[in-house]
């Protein structure tokens, strides 16, 4: 029996509506794509980090909280707190462009009134502080390379969760990695000839947005891993130099060391 006139344009009038209502684009799940789409200036991230190096049976811990500012090219400035335990020594960055502000609170030394922080040469600056400098962040992974990562990600295996996690040695890593990469034991450059391996699981959302990320580093009987949660992606984030009275360059710090360690002068004829 065929459909009366009135239910057969209920059917039609349905199908139209269907075909014409627009489908909702589906979210790129691709990791390296999702990164692309939040490298943009004036954006940035929050970081939440834990390092864990093992010293025979009583290891070290530090642990960062800050926020980055992006660019198209990866981080632009950093903003962040990093301390360690069970000591407990507290510092604080400042990164804008390639000028890195240490706080003076944690300097040893003695400091003008007023000046809360510090600016030393990249050079003078150990290897761990310059590369937590670049990303707030002490993973052997660049995830703010979008080349790296999809380098990573085509080595990881998926599991359910949204989770890719992988190995591969350190002479590996160097290849897929633009910019020097360091030995954490000694402060080196990685070589043709570097020995270690590093493990990683990272986890991202269902949009593919980097969400964790934990690494385990291995040189020998060494063991470091670093375990990074990333949100709050696309945030306005503003981070700018202290201000210029606030600021002593290292020379000038050094200076005025010397003048408050010299020697009081013998009291000529009331000693």
């Amino acid at each position: 029996m065929g459909l009366s006139t009135p239910k057969r344009w209920a059917v039609l009038t349905v199908a139209v509506l269907l075909a014409s209502t627009p489908v909702p684009a589906q979210a790129d799940t691709d990791p390296a794509g999702a990164l692309k789409r939040h490298l943009r200036a004036g954006h940035g991230v929050r970081v939440s980090e834990t390092t864990r190096i093992m010293l025979g049976k009583r290891p070290s811990e530090t642990r960062i909280s800050g926020r980055l500012r992006l660019a198209s090219t990866g981080p632009a400035a950093a903003q962040f707190t990093w301390w360690t335990l069970p000591r407990q020594e507290t510092y604080r960055v400042i990164r804008v462009g390639s000028t890195v502000y240490d706080g003076s609170n944690a300097h040893p030394g003695p400091i003008p009134d007023g000046k809360k922080w510090i600016r030393f040469p990249n050079k003078h600056r150990g290897v761990m502080a310059r590369d937590m400098a670049v990303d707030a962040s002490q993973q052997p992974i660049n995830v703010y390379d979008p080349s790296t990562l999809k380098a990573v990600l085509k080595r990881s295996t998926r599991k359910p969760g949204f989770l890719y996690q992988g190995t591969m040695s350190y002479q590996d890593l160097d290849k897929i990695t633009k910019t020097p990469l360091y030995h954490w034991t000694s402060g080196r450059p990685f070589g043709p000839k570097s020995k270690g391996k590093i493990t990683w699981k990272l986890w991202t959302g269902r949009d593919g947005t980097l969400k964790r990320l934990i690494t385990t580093d291995t040189e020998a009987s060494l063991v470091k891993r670093t375990d990074t949660r990333y949100s709050a992606w696309g945030s306005r984030v503003v981070i700018t130099a202290p201000p210029a009275d606030e600021v002593i360059d290292e020379a000038d710090l050094l200076e005025h060391i010397r003048n408050e360690n010299e020697p009081i002068p013998e009291d000529e004829g009331n000693t």
